[in-house]
């Protein structure tokens, strides 16, 4: 997240940008607080979406069209 978050500005000139973690909030928040500066927005993912986005592993990057389409969907590390 804090690479995501490091490059944002030219990630959001072409996309709306979200973080969705999938542990306990409190924990998550706190690692939130301590380790990004408060730009990326972040979210919380609920068994439905994941079922449903069919996410089996973190970190996982899905693109979506205006239409809610996946466009692209990449598992692991982005360079």
């Amino acid at each position: 997240m804090p690479l995501l978050e490091n490059n944002l500005d030219t990630l959001s000139e072409e996309y709306n940008v979200i973080a969705l973690a999938h542990s306990d909030v409190e924990p998550t928040m706190e690692w939130v607080r301590n380790n990004l500066n408060g730009e990326l927005t972040i979210g919380f993912s609920t068994k439905d979406l994941r079922d449903n986005l069919q996410v089996v592993g973190q970190p996982i990057t899905i693109i979506f069209d205006t239409n809610g389409n996946i466009e692209s969907r990449e598992f692991g590390y982005i360079p």
